[in-house]
């Protein structure tokens, strides 16, 4: 009996070595990051599609994961080639324009506190990919570099020109022929025709 007590004791003080070696490995990095500052991340987000000449409205959204407060920050935005006359809003932050970039200066920002800029503009008049990047920067250290920059793609239809002497029922013509589908109401019946 007691060498089974024995072996018992050998084994259960193994399981509990090996389990407290688990712990210590789970709990160190966690000791760790309480002093590691604050993890800032930026989201942006924008249409995927538009037209030349629609407004464009894109979205950036920085958001402290922590473990710190964070105490200041500083999103930079690209404008994009082909946004024509940006603006940006934001009650975050103070924000400014300089040779085709923003910059955002943010002060505090609480662990899991989001803070919101909308920049917006007009698509150009030719059809064109807009690609929009922004990054952030915090005053503390930062534990995870990863989610500092983010993109939104916007792609810019053209829009199309009709010439009079051809006309706009030859013009829808060709427009179905390249695959659009439209309605067209017939006078006095109210029936839809293709």
């Amino acid at each position: 009996m007691k060498k089974y007590s024995r072996r018992m004791l050998a084994i259960m003080l193994m399981a509990g070595g090996a389990a407290g070696g688990a712990l210590g490995l789970v709990a160190a990095p966690q000791a760790a990051a309480a002093g590691a500052g604050a993890d800032l991340s930026i989201a942006k987000a924008g249409p995927a599609l538009g037209n030349a000449g629609d407004p464009i409205t894109y979205q950036i959204v920085v958001t402290n994961y922590g473990p710190d407060a964070s105490t200041g920050w500083v999103v930079t935005d690209q404008i994009p080639t082909g946004l024509l006359n940006p603006n940006v809003t934001t009650s975050a932050a103070n924000c400014g324009q300089s040779n085709g970039t923003i910059s955002c200066q943010g002060g505090a920002l609480a662990v899991g506190s989001s803070a919101v800029i909308s920049v917006t503009g007009t698509a150009g008049p030719s059809g064109f990919r807009m690609t929009n990047t922004a990054t952030v920067d915090g005053v503390e250290a930062d534990p995870d570099t990863d989610n500092n920059v983010s993109s939104a793609n916007t792609n810019i239809l053209p829009v199309p020109m009709i010439d009079p002497a051809v006309g706009a029922g030859v013009a829808a013509a060709a427009m179905v022929g390249a695959g659009a589908v439209f309605y067209r109401r017939r006078l006095g019946t109210g029936t839809p025709a293709l």
